[in-house]
């Protein structure tokens, strides 16, 4: 058993071992995604006077749309961190896919002047981390990676049942397989409970969107026009999700794309617990009347909702704080450091092989 196992635990790391390097780099990196935004791109995705009073929401989203005559606002962020400018998700007319801007909800402003154009460097690498460019098939292909990682995990603990025996032991005098072997297996060992949380989310995540999108297509924006009764004020919904939860926090709310659809509000209770998402609490308005028409508060939802909104700030790492952020970006090194050693393991061994065949 443990040798199939084993060939199992083997072919599988070199199938999918370079596609995890990708993987792992791009999210270590993504781990400090504010900080990187500021740093290598504050010009867009920072206001210009953090300071400055924000806009009320009706007098931004109204701006921003006079502002984009080809493209309809189907949602907006609120930047959450310090200084951080809003964002806006777009879809040109003619399109059914959009990307996300970013604006100064201080004066209503674009922060790019070419805005068809604009793209972060973190964005570029989250689109590579969570879809390789490749769309709903990249989507697919990531969340199968993600059940890799899993299956890696658990194999590998079964490979190194009796690990607490020589865990941290390094061969360093023996043959370079033992050496690769060891470091294979501490490094393997102590990351297990880390990848097998980082594999399951993203892989619920990504293969999860596949299944609610098979044989969906989204609608073509056929013009730039709201699709919600003038008479509604985004701020007084503000209002009202603040009195149906107590002390909601707005942080995206998202538009109709067709008539009659509904608005959404997303967002975070006060003094919620740090392994809430800012995302997690909804609401539904009707966009003919205002009224909602459901909410959800996370606090107070089954623990299965609970688990599933965990799983933002566990993948992501952000609630913690700077020493949690460190943690979590070097063990999205772990993965690559795995691939690297056990192709080395597969190398030395069948080299050896293949010697005394030759002999």
């Amino acid at each position: 058993m443990r040798r199939y196992i084993y060939q199992f635990h083997s072919w599988l790391g070199l199938i999918v071992g370079i596609a995890l390097v990708v993987i792992g780099l791009t999210g270590s990196a993504l781990v400090f995604k504010p900080e990187l935004d500021r740093l290598v791109n504050p010009e867009l995705t920072m206001r210009q006077n953090p300071d400055a009073p924000r806009m009320s929401l009706d007098t931004l989203i109204a701006t921003l749309q006079a502002k984009l005559p080809n493209d309809r606002i189907i949602g907006w962020g609120k930047g959450l961190e310090p200084g951080a400018a809003d964002m806006v998700y777009v879809i040109p007319v003619g399109e059914s896919e959009g990307h996300t801007l970013y604006a100064d909800p201080t004066t209503g402003n674009l922060t790019d002047p070419d805005p068809g154009n604009s793209q972060t460097m973190t964005n570029w690498l989250l689109e590579l981390h969570y879809s390789f460019f490749a769309d709903h098939t990249g989507l697919l292909i990531v969340g199968l990676l993600g059940v890799a990682l899993c299956l890696l995990g658990i194999s590998g603990v079964w490979i190194y049942r009796n690990f607490w025996k020589t865990l941290f032991q390094l061969r360093w005098k023996k043959s370079a397989r033992i050496f690769f072997s060891d470091v294979h297996k501490m490094v393997g060992i102590t990351s297990t409970a880390f990848n097998l949380v980082l594999g399951f989310t993203g892989a619920w995540w990504n293969i999860g969107h596949i299944i609610l999108e098979w044989g969906h297509e989204e609608p073509v924006v056929q013009n730039v026009d709201r699709n919600w009764s003038d008479r509604i004020s985004l701020d007084q919904l503000a209002m009202t999700a603040d009195a149906t939860l107590p002390g909601y926090e707005t942080n995206w709310i998202s538009l109709p794309m067709q008539p009659g659809g509904p608005i959404l509000f997303f967002g975070a209770i006060d003094g919620q617990n740090v392994l809430r998402s800012d995302y997690g609490s909804t609401l539904s308005f009707d966009a003919k009347s205002g009224k909602v028409t459901s909410f959800t508060s996370i606090p107070e939802s089954g623990i299965w909702a609970q688990i599933q909104d965990a799983f933002r700030p566990l993948h992501y790492g952000t609630f913690g704080g700077l020493p949690i952020k460190i943690l979590w970006c070097i063990g999205g090194l772990t993965p690559g450091i795995l691939a690297v050693s056990g192709a080395l393991m597969w190398w030395q061994r069948n080299r050896r092989k293949f010697q005394r065949k030759n002999a």
